[in-house]
């Protein structure tokens, strides 16, 4: 399982981008701070879980797209080799 860590600020900046250039008239602020809540409630506990049983995979999802994908292959081959 890997998971990408961003701060969520810039998550909320991205999205709000995202929506101006693509034209998401569903992604507004307060939208997506409710996404960011349900998924501390549902989805965080999860990655805990996926911790403790070696299966998780954490990548820093700040930066460019080609640096992230970069990091995301970099971390799969690591998990591969082991």
């Amino acid at each position: 399982v890997v998971v990408l860590t961003v701060d969520p600020e810039e998550l909320v900046q991205r999205l709000l981008q995202r929506a101006q250039t693509d034209g998401r008239a569903d992604d507004t602020e307060d939208v997506i701070r409710r996404r960011q809540e349900v998924y501390a409630e549902q989805t965080e506990p999860l990655i805990g879980v996926y911790r403790e049983r070696g299966i998780l995979v954490e990548v820093d999802g700040m930066g460019e797209v080609d640096e992230v994908t970069t990091r995301i292959f970099d971390a799969l081959d690591v998990v591969q080799q082991s």
